[in-house]
């Protein structure tokens, strides 16, 4: 019996044998329509052809002769469980046979599996040999359950593999698929044709992904690179990319606050710079005053490499708007961030520095009452302040502007909140780490981009080297040589202490501290890490940039914002747990002043990735490659809550494809949308989470 056609957007009950427990299972993994199950792709692809019978497994010496994963299929002759005498852990046991030999299964921990297998099943098993106690044995390795009445689908030489959600096997998961391919019905193609050009349609894609051909290449398929991800990848980045787009048209026709200029105005920002601005920072600068003096609102990225003077671009912003009667806040992650920030300002400003106010949430009652009454009466017309500033008892006077430091740092929600205390002002969002176009795009589409591709005169080449703990003698002899110089030094150290990480032998922020103060006994070393109390921070820190302490031991809470000129050598210790972008930034923590500066790194392992540090001082090509190593996931060293989520789609190995799409939807959209394409994107959004894209 033919069963009817179904449309993507139908929900996933609708498929045979998924019963309430099946169905939350597939809820809880975010699969509730059809769409959602096919463009669930299958995480590994097993040949046939790759197969191994277990006789033919070797092992030489010690160890096995086969690298890498080895794929194989037998019966199930013995099942045992128990648990080890040291550790107790719970050990299960499978002797796994064929007609040419057998191989011990181990699995620790995971009791379950004594309610999964049983003696005469049939087992589909990938996994790493290792040298046991009786031959050959797999620990740990990923299986799945033939069928106990015959091998479905077992013809086929490529065959699919799904992760098990709860109660649902793979081969569950597998049915459930063939079903949805056989059922499924397109209503219509919105990809235009300039991208779904020498693709195949939407349906023959996901058949040929979930049902590989034989002359398939597992590799491809497993890599993402076969026309059938381009095709589902095209839909997600184009649907996203039009959205984004829409977006972005939708602000550019909200009114803003028309911020006047005048000679007068140029004359008074011109004498808070202490020296000339870059070409790009005039370039920047003039993006900027055109958004404000445009009458609509401001929507603006200024990112930059280490060094570029972006804090000197947002401040000239700030000055305009506050020498004109308005209020401009900035927000930073950070208070030790918020004070340096603060300082910067206040200098650069002179006279005009009385109308700046710091709001930090570690303040007095008395000292926040009274800075709360400066901001509410205007009286402050530069306010820099932390997370304090979303509190409800911040009440602004007249905000025009809000400039944010690092926006990944910052929640939507909060950053909405800040926007509604000035009804609807300019918003000019700063990194200060250069982000790749592709991941710009997809984190700040809807945002205009001004770059700051040059740094100022002055700034001094960085000599950058990497050293093996066996030979960081080197590293502190530099140090040494810095000291002896009159000049100051940071050591960098990954943990507070030895239970932040674990079982890894990590030397630790006060192992490091002992070992400094034995190699440099006379030197005053001042500590800092996140979990001293804001006044603590700020009085160690002064008195490093003072020049009282002459080294400075710190986790990664220096990586922005602390400038001081006369530290001209940083020192990072086991370099390997850090990104490379934020090594970079750490590194843009010297070379601040007029003498040459050098940037060490002492790390035992990721030798060949630290090595593109020694190589290129270039902040975006530094962060490309940091993206294609992490993901964008780790990329800005926490947890980014505005990066859309894809099923296909891969914001690294997609970059090019997410330009193209991107260019496709301004071109869609210039022609305007059908009433039927804006319902089919409406439905689309829901995927990406476009709502907290900011």
């Amino acid at each position: 019996m033919s069963l009817a056609p179904l449309p993507l957007s139908s929900r996933v009950t609708v498929l045979r044998g998924l019963g309430p427990a099946r169905a939350a299972a597939l809820q809880e993994a975010g699969i509730e329509t059809l769409r959602d199950l096919l463009w669930n792709l299958p995480y590994r692809y097993v040949d046939r052809g790759s197969l191994r019978s277990l006789g033919s497994l070797e092992m030489r010496g010690l160890e096995p002769v086969e690298a890498g994963i080895v794929t194989v299929l037998g019966t199930i002759q013995d099942l045992r469980q128990s648990t080890t005498r040291v550790q107790h852990m719970a050990l299960t046991e499978v002797l796994l046979g064929d007609d040419t030999g057998t191989l011990r299964l181990v699995w620790f921990n995971q009791p379950y599996l004594g309610r999964t297998l049983k003696v005469g099943d049939r087992l589909l098993v990938f996994g790493t040999l290792f040298p046991g106690r009786h031959g050959l044995e797999m620990r740990g390795p990923q299986f799945e359950v033939m069928d106990r009445g015959g091998d479905i689908g077992w013809v086929r030489r490529f065959l699919p593999l799904y992760r098990r959600l709860g109660p649902l096997t793979g081969r569950v998961r597998q049915r459930l698929v063939a079903e949805g391919l056989e059922r499924a019905h397109l209503l219509e193609d919105w990809l235009p044709l300039d991208l779904a050009r020498d693709l195949p349609d939407t349906l023959t894609a996901l058949r040929l992904l979930h049902d590989p051909p034989d002359e398939s290449e597992a590799r491809d398929l497993e890599a993402g690179t076969t026309p059938a991800h381009r095709r589902l990848a095209s839909e997600e980045l184009f649907a996203f990319s039009l959205g984004v787009a829409l977006r972005r048209a939708g602000r550019l026709q909200r009114r803003g606050l028309v911020v006047p200029t005048s000679p007068g105005l140029r004359e008074r920002l011109r004498s808070f710079l202490p020296f000339h601005l870059t070409g790009a920072q005039r370039r920047a600068f003039k993006e900027i005053v055109d958004d404000l003096t445009a009458g609509r609102v401001m929507n603006r990225l200024l990112q930059g490499d280490v060094g570029s003077g972006k804090t000197l671009v947002a401040l000239l912003a700030l000055a305009m708007v506050a020498e004109t009667g308005g209020q401009g806040a900035l927000l930073v992650p950070t208070e030790v961030l918020a004070r340096q920030h603060a300082a910067s300002f206040k200098r650069y400003l002179g006279d005009q520095g009385g109308s700046m106010q710091l709001l930090l949430g570690g303040m007095k009652a008395a000292e926040k009452r009274a800075a709360l009454a400066r901001i509410a009466s205007g009286e402050a017309r530069y306010v820099v302040g932390t997370h304090a500033l979303f509190q409800e008892s911040v009440a602004f006077h007249r905000l025009q502007l809000v400039v944010v430091d690092e926006q990944h740092r910052f929640g939507v929600k909060q950053r909405e909140a800040l926007k509604e205390k000035g009804g609807d002002p300019h918003w000019l969002v700063m990194s200060a780490t250069p982000i790749p176009r592709s991941l710009a795009l997809a984190v700040f589409g809807d945002l205009d981009q001004s770059v700051l591709d040059e740094l100022p005169p002055g700034r001094q080449p960085i000599t950058t080297r990497l050293y093996k703990p066996d030979a960081a003698e080197r590293a502190w002899e530099q140090v040494r040589r810095e000291l002896a110089e009159g000049r100051q030094a940071f050591v960098v150290s990954p943990s507070i202490d030895p239970s932040d990480e674990g079982k890894v032998q990590l030397r630790d922020i006060q192992a490091m501290e002992a070992l400094l103060r034995g190699i440099f006994p006379e030197v005053g070393i001042e500590v800092v890490h996140g979990r001293l109390k804001a006044d603590e921070m700020a009085a160690r820190m002064g008195r490093f940039v003072t020049g009282e302490a002459k080294i400075l031991l710190a986790t990664t809470v220096i990586e922005v914002g602390v400038d001081v000129p006369n530290a001209t050598v940083m020192v990072v210790d086991h370099a390997e747990r850090f990104g490379l972008s934020q090594l970079h930034q750490l590194r843009g923590r010297v070379g601040r002043g007029e003498h040459r500066s050098h940037f060490l790194m002492i790390s035992g392992s990721e030798t060949e990735r630290l090595q593109t540090l020694v190589e290129t001082q270039d902040g975006f090509r530094i962060a490309q490659r940091d993206l294609e190593l992490r993901g964008p996931g780790e990329f800005f060293g926490v947890r980014q809550a505005g990066l859309p989520r894809f099923q296909v789609a891969d914001l690294v190995r997609d970059r090019a494809l997410l330009l193209r799409c991107r260019e496709a939807a301004d071109r869609v959209l210039a022609l305007g949308l059908s009433e039927a394409q804006a319902d089919w994107l409406k439905r689309e959004q829901v995927r990406f989470r476009l709502a907290e894209v900011s």
